[in-house]
């Protein structure tokens, strides 16, 4: 009996189910020893191990289809057998050989790609492991020396217990050289921060205090899972300390050509929390997605992107000075996903590397002289917005205040200079317009005009600030955070509109109003 349709069908599905692709066409079941029987597969990842094992052998001389070598037929019968596989699988209840079995793997007007990547996966667990060849690696090859020529299974049998790995398995008909490159199946993570400046997504931000900080994280599905009984898929996310979690997780989904399809319900099922099954990385939440049920249903889809944002709280790593790579806000990101299609618990042995963005907020140093440089008490400030509004302050320690985060007790719309004349405001956002205005001057010292300033910052890496600039009006700023204002010694002109003038103005007006007074009474005398 000839397998032609088997061979046809499994050129079209097995290879995309298993994730390898053959460069060398499938052809009718070999009847003739080629002489050299090799499989050799082109991959340039290294110290991987694949192993061939023969499932169908035919006699050149009767033309008869037997069992091969490496795989215990009658577990294979059984295991077919087995509730549950597919509708068209239930076929196999009657089959007691080899041929048997044949005659309805050729059978391409019913046999489906999942009946083809659920065989395999029986094959898999009814292989011979004494009776597998190993593939040898050379020059990014892997070479399998096969006995004969037949079908084969070939398992990726990689242990892949580490970060972006994938197995695979695959059935083909070897007859001489056969050629076949890995496409493994396996999705990838991106983890990206919203600039607030410009609403731009990237790898760095800068916020105040209080901020609610905009994430995104895209992940990729992979083509085709249809060779898992289950497979799992975890996004995991680790949130600094200097964030607070704001509970708000959505999702989108598209397809490859970056389509959003709109009419997903399949939910993601989300823990706020800790997995202690990671226990060298503390997450902050994790959503795990059924994959298999959302391409079940949305055949299309290609990609997840899962927003959410947090507040930057008063545990936040502020930065003062430049270059510094210490006092930034991470947060880390990766995927946990079923990497063996031989394991039928979906396991969760691949990741993806973890992806880290960065944000930063700033602090403000003010520094209170006389004219000679000396300190000043007594200097009363407030921190204005942009629309003229005082920002409301908290006292962290002497001297020291931070942004107020929502409407907390205790909170200060100015701060007043103690005998240093130092005061440190933290949590400020760079490329925001803050105004510092002295509303009250030391005694005997005029009041120093307002400053108007914002922060302007460069990073290179993300993780590393590499200059701080205060932009105050001048051509290149002030570099640093730092600004010294200077109070002048002596009195000052009351303000226009104050008593004072309006007392100048009325003595003026008596003395004017006396005056003509006197030259009316002195016409009188003379006409007189």
């Amino acid at each position: 009996m000839k397998m032609k349709k088997f061979a046809a069908l499994a050129a079209a599905t097995v290879m995309s189910v298993s994730a390898i692709a053959a460069t060398s066409a499938f052809g009718v079941f070999a009847t003739t020893d080629a002489g050299v029987n090799n499989i050799v597969i082109k991959d340039s990842d290294t110290n991987r191990v694949y192993k061939a094992y023969q499932i169908f052998d035919q006699a050149s001389a009767t033309n008869t289809i037997k069992w091969g070598k490496g795989i215990n037929g009658d577990a294979l019968l059984t295991s077919l057998k087995t509730p549950g596989l597919s509708t068209y699988m239930s076929q196999f209840d009657s089959a007691e050989s080899a041929v048997d079995v044949a005659k309805i793997i050729s059978d391409a007007d019913h046999w489906t790609k999942e009946d083809t990547a659920k065989f395999a996966k029986a094959a898999s667990g009814c292989i011979i492991d004494s009776k597998s060849v190993t593939a040898h690696e050379a020059n990014g090859e892997y070479t399998i020396n096969v006995p004969s020529a037949g079908y084969y299974l070939v398992v990726d049998a990689t242990e892949n217990n580490g970060v972006d790995k994938a197995n695979s398995a695959l059935i083909l008909n070897v007859s001489g050289t056969t050629d076949v490159t890995p496409k493994r199946t396996k999705p990838t993570l991106t983890k990206q921060i919203k600039h607030n400046e410009n609403d731009s997504w990237g790898d760095v931000g800068d916020n105040a205090i209080g901020d609610d900080v905009e994430f995104k994280i895209t992940t990729t599905i992979p083509k085709d899972v249809s060779a898992y009984d289950k497979y799992t898929y975890t996004v995991r996310d680790q949130l600094s300390e200097g964030f607070t979690f704001n509970d708000n997780l959505t999702y989108k989904y598209y397809d490859a050509d970056g389509q959003e399809i709109t009419s997903v319900t399949v939910g993601p099922n989300t823990t706020v929390g800790d997995d202690s099954s990671t226990t060298d990385y503390k997450e902050s939440f994790y959503v795990t997605f059924d994959i298999k049920e959302l391409v079940k249903n949305y055949p299309t889809v290609a990609k997840i992107e899962t927003y959410y944002s947090a507040k930057l709280n008063e545990k936040a790593k502020v930065a003062v000075t430049a270059p510094d790579s210490v006092n930034n806000n991470p947060n880390t990101a990766y995927l946990t996903y079923s990497n063996n299609p031989q394991d039928k618990t979906g396991k969760e042995n691949g990741e993806t590397p973890k992806v880290t963005v960065y944000d930063w907020t700033f602090s403000l140093v003010g520094n209170k002289v006389d004219e000679k440089g000396a300190p000043l008490a007594g200097a009363k400030f407030q921190l204005r917005n942009v629309h003229g509004d005082a920002i409301r302050l908290v006292k962290i320690a002497d001297n020291v205040y931070r942004l107020e985060i929502g409407s907390e007790a205790g909170s200060v719309d100015y701060i007043e200079t103690d005998a240093t004349g130092k005061f440190t405001i933290k949590g400020i956002d760079d490329q925001t317009t803050y105004k510092l205005v002295e509303i009250e001057a030391p005694a005997q010292y005029n009041r120093a005009d307002p400053y108007e300033f914002k922060f302007d910052t460069t990073y290179d890496p993300a993780n590393t600030l590499q200059s701080i600039r205060m932009l105050d009006g001048t051509d290149s700023g002030t570099s640093g955070s730092t600004v010294k204002i200077i109070n002048q010694k002596g009195g000052s002109l009351p303000t226009t509109g104050g008593i004072g003038t309006q007392i100048f103005y009325g003595v003026g007006g008596a003395i004017v109003l006396g005056a003509g007074v006197l030259l009316i009474a002195k016409k009188r005398a003379k006409n007189d």
